[in-house]
């Protein structure tokens, strides 16, 4: 009896030794190389979310003046029952009644539009370059394209993604679009320059954020170039433009002079001693 209550309290241990034992061995896993970091800054969410939208197709395009539409059609509703009115010797009917009630506020309405309407932004372009965008613009190109060169309610031309690449100063708006000039450039790829008004942002921020243009405005694998332009200093006109590349060439952002040679874009930093301005005794 001894020997068998020996046993039976024997059990538990030996039950975990055998569980333990039972355990797989450790197999040391060799480390793998770390992933190719990406090529290019980082985009941040806000970024990220206005660039999707740059990429995202939409059904169908209005391109004709919604405002130039809603408000015709409320002047000839309106008209139409005024004159109505008059010659039934101030009598109306069920249509001349709907005709007052809908066409004062689609007058009204249609007046207000038009007043919020931007136009399509002005194209400088060549049969060449119409056909360079069919055949080899990329997705961000034609949605910009496309954007700009029909009418817009609410925000402005390119707003949002200038917003986002941090063109705007507090309590100022980001620089206005004014023109397209679309070219080939010398290696036969697509080019859309996109000159804009920026009395608040100065130059060197256009310089400084080099490094973006091509993460931001590309479909995310290394065919778009950027080229900067100082076009007037006095009016405050800048041109970027967007370039495609061949497979092979660089992305490098470039600037172009005034006098037409191209550089590659660095922002200047002054010595030292002219950062600052002495201190006045």
């Amino acid at each position: 009896m001894k020997v068998a209550a020996v046993c039976l309290l024997a059990l538990p241990a030996v039950a975990a030794f055998q569980l333990a034992g039972a355990r797989p061995s450790l197999r040391v896993v060799p480390a793998t190389a770390g992933r190719a970091a990406p090529v290019g800054p980082v985009m941040n969410s806000e970024e990220e979310g206005i660039r999707a939208g740059l990429v995202t197709e939409v059904p169908f395009e209005v391109r004709f003046s919604l405002g130039n539409l809603i408000s015709g059609s409320g002047a000839v509703l309106l008209v139409y029952s005024v004159l109505a009115f008059l010659l039934n010797n101030g009598e109306s009917s069920l249509v001349q009644t709907l005709g007052f009630v809908y066409g004062i506020p689609a007058s009204l309405g249609g007046l207000a539009l038009k007043y919020a309407e931007l136009p399509p932004v002005p194209v400088e372009t060549t049969p060449a370059a119409v056909a360079a965008r069919e055949a080899k613009a990329t997705k961000v190109q034609k949605k910009i394209f496309s954007d700009a060169t029909r009418f817009c309610y609410g925000d402005a031309h390119m707003e949002e993604p200038l917003k986002a690449l941090k063109f705007a100063p507090p309590g100022r708006g980001p620089p206005e679009l004014k023109s397209f000039r679309e070219w080939v450039s010398p290696t036969g790829g697509y080019a859309l320059s996109m000159t804009f008004f920026a009395p608040y942002t100065p130059y060197t921020v256009w310089k400084q954020r080099g490094k973006k243009y091509a993460t931001f405005f590309g479909d995310g694998d290394g065919t778009i170039r950027a080229e900067l332009r100082k076009v007037s200093s006095e009016k405050r006109l800048v041109e970027l433009s967007l370039i495609t590349v061949e497979p092979g060439e660089s992305t490098d952002p470039l600037e172009r002079l005034s006098d037409g040679s191209v550089v590659p874009l660095t922002v200047e930093i002054p010595p030292l001693g002219e950062s600052a301005p002495a201190p006045v005794a």
